[in-house]
């Protein structure tokens, strides 16, 4: 196996790992500043790192948008809910329980693309795999909802808004997913998307953290680095990572390859500030297998609508 083959599974593991850490980072660190203003820093930094390398590439910056303004768009609004939920979740529920919805909600996106877009049958192992992910999904919640004490003392109120936002970010990312790669069949690279996805959620973060922005200056300068270090191992790293294995693997295995997201969070978590509950971490273990699970069929090759597809198999959708 060469280095190249090696690339795209080691892109993955990078975004697994780097997603848990800024997840557990998040709730346990930056709670005293407002979700909005981390998210606007974090990832107007990153906009910084890939306008920058495009450039340096010598690639059209804005092209994208100029070329296919309605799917730019569409992908833009997707980003806006994706990123901005994923953060915001962080405040109102556990990191490992965000990280288990929102990847556990990111395959079913891909699924209902796929289902509308007439390339999986309602009747197969990829859509079992699928539903396998909600029953564990619908657990997990009801148990830390009504029967399970947490990492923190959120209230029922504060629960309810966290998986939902958590929840709304998956799908929204799913669909990114499917969506995002029919434009390499345009020719589109991955530093070209990534420097054309994040206008829309930079515009609204900054427009409601503008009053933290204005104080940005008169901040220490220590908080200061640890934004700056959260920006490159909640955005730069894991979001070139994902892209960048989105073009090389397929949507729809990248949407099911990232199982150990959730329990590499809850590891964190237990080794830092444990569990008061036994069956909240165990259905967190469950969601991940499941996600193995559907991973496992989704690779069988005798089954057609089981294959990993190519970027070729979603251009009948024209942009």
């Amino acid at each position: 196996m060469n280095s190249g083959k090696l690339l795209a599974p080691f892109s993955i593991f990078m975004y697994c790992i780097c997603t848990a850490l800024s997840a557990v980072w998040i709730s346990f660190s930056f709670t005293n500043i407002s979700g909005f203003f981390v998210t606007f820093f974090s990832l107007f930094v990153a906009f910084c790192v890939f306008v920058f390398l495009q450039k340096r590439s010598g690639g059209n910056v804005f092209k994208l948008t100029r070329v296919f303004f309605g799917e730019m768009l569409i992908l833009n609004v997707l980003t806006l809910t994706s990123w901005l939920f994923a953060f915001l979740s962080l405040y109102k529920i556990e990191p490992s329980i965000e990280c288990a919805v929102f990847q556990g909600s990111l395959p079913i996106g891909v699924l209902l693309c796929e289902l509308i877009a007439g390339k999986v049958k309602v009747f197969s192992k990829r859509a079992l795999g699928i539903f396998l992910i909600a029953i564990n999904l619908a657990a997990l919640v009801i148990f830390r909802l009504y029967y399970a004490d947490g990492v923190f003392n959120f209230t029922a109120n504060e629960l309810r808004l966290g998986v939902f936002l958590a929840f709304t970010g998956g799908l929204s990312a799913g669909i990114y997913v499917f969506r995002s790669a029919k434009l390499y069949d345009y020719g589109a690279s991955t530093l070209e998307i990534l420097c054309n996805r994040f206008f829309l959620l930079l515009v609204i973060t900054a427009a409601i953290s503008a009053k933290e922005l204005v104080s940005i200056t008169t901040m220490d300068s220590f908080i200061l680095v640890k934004l700056l270090l959260l920006a490159f191992i909640s955005v730069v790293i894991p979001v070139f990572a994902l892209q960048y294995s989105v073009q090389k693997l397929g949507a729809p295995r990248v949407s099911i390859i990232t199982p150990f997201i959730p329990a590499i969070a809850l590891t964190i978590e237990m080794f830092t500030k444990g569990w008061p509950s036994f069956w909240v971490p165990l259905l967190i273990v469950t969601t991940c297998l499941s996600i193995l699970l559907a991973n496992f069929w989704m690779r069988k090759k005798k089954t057609p609508d089981l294959t990993p597809p190519s970027s070729n198999e979603y251009s009948a959708g024209k942009i």
